[in-house]
């Protein structure tokens, strides 16, 4: 049996600030770092066989934070889906007229449609599931990740939504685990976020943060 933790990084002033990150490599904030702390004791008793994150700095040291002296393999098929010309911006902001009908195109159908530079959601699932496919049948596995990403997988067992939007809140430091068998996948735990009772923080920063929140299409 093979069973994988899904970790989400901790926070970043560009979730804070409600900027689209991506492939953008933001480290973690104050806050972030306090999240990542929190989630060890949670972590500390796991006896995982291997430990993943992706190369983007919010997540691998959101992991050496989590489980400091743990050996770490740094992967970049796990890292967040690339939004391109859309990175550090917000939902908000307008979108240049040249990229208008590209970004129109984009958001109608992203499962199937790239941003200008990015990648599609089916570009993003087919990543995960090759790092998926590459682990070994059994064991038990942590992978310190993106929301998107952590979507990715969820949906590679579930089913992706017919409209093709993220609906599925993924907290900063939350754990989603996901159970291999012969029988097939269990979603054993999603989106669990408990230990951040343990953070004086704000309700805004747990709830699916900026930049990854369930507006469509959202990472």
């Amino acid at each position: 049996m093979l069973e994988i933790w899904w970790i989400r990084h901790g926070e970043t002033d560009w979730n804070r600030a409600g900027r689209i990150q991506g492939a953008s490599d933001v480290p973690l904030n104050e806050l972030g770092r306090a999240q990542a702390r929190a989630l060890a004791p949670r972590l500390e008793d796991a006896g995982f066989d291997a430990v993943y994150a992706s190369n983007l700095v919010r997540a691998s040291e959101t992991a050496r934070l989590a489980l400091p002296g743990t050996e770490l393999t740094l992967d970049a098929r796990v890292r967040e889906l690339a939004y391109g010309v859309l990175e550090g911006t917000s939902w908000r902001d307008p979108v240049p007229p040249e990229l208008e009908e590209a970004v129109r195109a984009w958001r109608a159908n992203p499962h199937d449609v790239r941003p200008p530079g990015g990648e599609s959601y089916a570009d993003l699932g087919a990543r995960v599931e090759a790092f998926v496919a590459d682990l070994p049948r059994s064991g038990k596995i942590a992978v310190f990740s993106h929301g998107g990403t952590i979507r990715s997988a969820l949906y590679a067992v579930t089913g992706r939504p017919s409209d093709g939007a993220w609906r599925i809140a993924i907290t900063n430091t939350s754990l989603t685990r996901i159970q291999f068998d012969r029988r097939g996948a269990t979603v054993m735990v999603m989106n669990d976020h408990a230990h951040l009772d343990r953070v004086l923080i704000d309700p805004q920063a747990v709830s699916g943060s900026a930049g990854e929140r369930l507006a469509p299409p959202a990472a």
